[in-house]
């Protein structure tokens, strides 16, 4: 299909194919313009294909980042309660999985074990963790913060390609 701009002398734009049908333009102010080439499409379909699927991605991931985040925040939580616990055994809930909790109870706490990624877990004494947790969490906070440098930056050539093209149709 071939698509053609029409410009009316109120500054409204419509567009017709003009390969489908023979089409009369009655109106002495309508002006038909050149058609619309085929970069400002492959540049429509890399915004909607390429840009928008990019962004989509780093979102996803930035959330991923804000949920771990929360979970090392909670465990930081917790130990900062158990320091004011003294040696007395400690009954909790404790989630199995899929959201079943069974209770728990915990008589030595003086070591801990801490995921500290791809599946390896530590065994670490309060102090430790409680240090190992507050590095994680600025590790994390930073790559979050980059993340979303990283969407604003797709954001806005999103914006500024969109904008070019607005131009380029005269659309305003």
């Amino acid at each position: 299909k071939q698509w053609y701009q029409r410009r009316v002398r109120g500054g409204t734009m419509s567009y017709y194919d003009f390969n489908a049908e023979s089409v009369e333009i009655q109106d002495e102010n309508v002006e038909v313009m050149q058609p619309i080439s085929d970069k400002v499409l492959k540049y429509e379909e890399f915004v909607n294909e390429v840009l928008k699927n990019d962004l989509k991605h780093v979102l996803e991931e930035r959330d991923k980042v804000y949920d771990e985040i929360a979970e090392y925040s909670k465990l930081q939580t917790s130990l900062e309660r158990l320091a004011t616990v003294n040696a007395r055994p400690i009954r909790k809930m404790i989630d199995v999985g899929c959201n079943f909790y069974m209770q728990a109870e915990v008589k030595d706490m003086e070591y801990i074990y801490v995921d500290i990624g791809m599946g390896l877990h530590v065994q670490l004494t309060r102090e430790e963790a409680l240090k190992f947790l507050a590095r994680k969490i600025d590790q994390l906070t930073i790559k979050s913060e980059h993340l979303t440098d990283k969407s604003v930056d797709i954001k806005a050539r999103i914006k500024l390609i969109i904008g070019a093209l607005g131009e380029l149709q005269g659309v305003s």
